[in-house]
C-alpha cells in the first residue's frame, strides 16, 4: 500500500476468540507495539493460526489500524488472505480479509510512504498545529479534526501563500482600537507619505509617481484587478498568475490571450503581476514595452514587489495602471488594505466610493499606522536568513519569491484538483516553516 504522507507511527490492534493467535512481523521483526522505526517501504506480515483449523468459534478481527493515531482499517480490508491449504480443504487459497481471520494463514503486504523532510513537517504541522476554524478556504470553514482534514491539510500545506504570522506586526495590530482607524485619509499628504515610504527601499524603486494623477483605495488588489480585466473584450495576460483571473473571467465573452505568445493587438488590455515566480523581469519588462508600442493599456498588479528577491526598478511612465498592497508581505489578511494608481480617472465602483468617502477605513489607517512603525523591507530582511536556512534544510531551490520555492515534489497537478487556472502548486510556500520553525525539527 501506498501513502502519499510521511507515517510516523502505526499501530495494529487485534480482538481474538478461542484459541486465535496473530503475530505481526514489521521488516522481519515481531512487534507488539507502536511502530515507530518506518522505512520508506516496509513489509508487513500478519500471521493467523488457531489449535483447531475447523474450530470456527476461533477467529481474530483486526479492530484497527492506528495510522499516526487515525483509525483507517477500512483502508486494509481488501488486502489478500493466504489461506493455509494444508490446514483447510478450500476451493481457493487466497480471500479478502475483510478486517477478518478465520482462516489459518497469513496476511502480507507493504507499507510505502513519504519519510522526506519536507513530508514530515507538513505531517508535523497538519496534525499539532491544526485549526477548526480555517479560512480563506473553498468549502467548510469550521471542521473537525479528522484523517481526512488532516491529510488534506498536510498535502496542501506549502501549497498557496500567506504571510507568515510576524509577531511585531501581530502584537501591533492588537493594540489597534477601531475608533483611531475610521476618519478619512489626508491628501494628498499620505498618498505621497506612501510612495515616500515604498522608494526608501533598498531593493525596489518604483519612479515617475506623478505621472499617475489619480489614486484610490480598495479592499484588496481584487476590486482593482477585477475592473480591469472585465473592462474590454479582449484581455492579455500572463499563461500563469497567482490571481484567479480564470476563475472570474470563466462563462463570460471575454477573451484571454498569452501576452508571451500570442501576437498583442492594437490598443488591447494587458496586465502583469511583477514580479513574477514563473518569469523573469526582463521577460515581464520588454513585455511592457512591446505593449505600449502597441498603444495598450497595461496595467501591474505588484502584490509580489515587497518580497522580491532580487533588486527591481518599476517606471509608471509605460504603466496606466498600478495595483499595490503588503497583504501577501504582512500578517493583515483580515483587513487587506491596497491602493491603485492610474494615469486616467477609472470610472467604477472604487472610484465612486473614493470620492463620495465610502470606501473601508479602518484597513487603510492600518496601513498608514503600520508603516510608521515598519520600513518597506521589514519584513525581507527578517526572513531572507531564515529562507536561506530552510532551503539548505530542505534541499529546496530559491525562486524571485522569497516566500516561493522550487523542490522536486512540487508538481503541477494536471487534474486540476484546485483549479484549472491554478499552477502556484509547482513551488513549496515555506510561509508555514516560518511560522512553527521554534517549535520542530527545523
Amino acid at each position: 500500500m501506498k501513502f502519499d504522507f510521511n507515517i510516523q507511527k502505526i499501530q495494529f490492534k487485534f480482538s481474538l476468540f478461542g484459541s486465535a493467535q496473530v503475530s505481526v512481523f514489521w521488516n522481519g521483526e515481531k512487534t507488539e507495539d507502536v511502530i515507530t522505526d518506518i522505512k520508506k517501504n516496509n513489509t508487513v506480515k500478519i500471521i493467523f493460526t488457531k489449535d483447531d483449523p475447523s474450530d470456527t468459534s476461533s477467529y481474530a478481527t483486526i479492530d484497527s489500524i492506528l495510522v499516526n493515531e487515525f483509525d483507517i482499517k477500512e483502508n486494509f480490508k481488501t488486502l489478500p488472505h493466504i489461506i493455509d491449504t494444508s490446514k483447510h480443504n478450500v476451493n481457493k487459497s487466497t480471500i479478502n480479509n475483510n478486517l477478518y481471520l478465520g482462516y489459518i494463514g497469513y496476511t502480507q503486504f507493504t507499507v510505502e510512504h513519504r519519510n522526506d523532510l519536507l513530508s514530515k513537517a507538513a505531517w508535523n504541522i497538519a496534525y499539532k498545529e491544526f485549526a477548526e476554524l480555517k479560512w480563506p478556504l473553498k468549502g467548510e470553514q469550521y471542521r473537525e479534526k479528522n484523517f481526512q482534514n488532516v491529510l488534506n491539510d498536510a498535502s496542501y500545506l506549502f501549497t498557496g501563500c500567506h504571510p507568515p504570522n510576524t509577531k511585531e506586526m501581530l502584537e501591533q495590530l492588537d493594540e489597534f482600537k477601531l475608533g483611531e482607524l475610521n476618519k478619512p485619509l489626508h491628501l494628498p499628504e499620505d498618498k505621497e507619505k506612501i510612495q515616500k515610504w515604498i522608494n526608501e527601499s533598498s531593493r525596489v524603486n518604483i519612479s515617475n509617481f506623478d505621472s499617475m494623477k489619480h489614486f484610490t483605495i480598495s479592499n484588496g488588489t481584487t476590486e482593482s484587478l477585477n475592473s480591469f480585466i472585465t473592462s474590454d473584450n479582449l484581455q492579455y495576460m500572463p499563461s500563469k498568475m497567482y490571481f484567479h483571473h480564470g476563475e472570474v473571467l470563466e462563462g463570460k465573452k471575454i477573451k484571454v490571450k498569452d501576452v508571451f505568445t500570442d501576437e498583442i493587438v492594437e490598443g488591447s488590455n494587458v496586465l502583469f503581476e511583477f514580479p513574477s515566480p514563473w518569469f523573469s523581469a526582463e521577460q515581464i519588462q520588454q513585455k511592457v514595452v512591446e505593449s505600449k508600442q502597441a498603444n495598450c493599456k497595461v496595467a501591474l498588479d505588484l502584490t509580489w514587489l515587497p518580497v522580491s528577491t532580487v533588486p527591481l526598478k518599476v517606471d509608471l511612465s509605460s504603466v496606466d495602471e498600478m495595483y499595490f498592497s503588503m497583504n501577501k508581505c504582512w500578517p493583515v489578511v483580515p483587513l487587506r488594505p491596497a491602493m491603485r494608481w492610474s494615469k486616467e480617472k477609472i470610472h467604477d465602483s472604487q472610484t465612486f466610493d473614493f470620492d463620495t468617502c465610502r470606501y473601508t477605513k479602518v484597513p487603510i489607517n492600518a496601513f498608514m499606522k503600520l508603516i510608521d512603525k515598519f520600513s518597506f523591507d521589514y519584513t525581507f530582511e527578517r526572513y531572507k536568513d531564515q529562507h536561506k536556512l530552510l532551503c539548505e534544510k530542505f534541499n529546496l531551490s530559491p525562486t524571485k519569491i522569497l516566500w516561493f520555492a522550487e523542490h522536486e515534489s512540487a508538481i503541477h497537478d494536471k487534474n486540476h484538483y484546485i483549479s484549472k487556472h491554478y499552477y502556484l502548486d509547482e513551488f513549496i510556500c515555506i510561509n508555514e516553516l516560518l511560522n512553527h520553525g521554534d517549535k520542530y525539527f527545523w
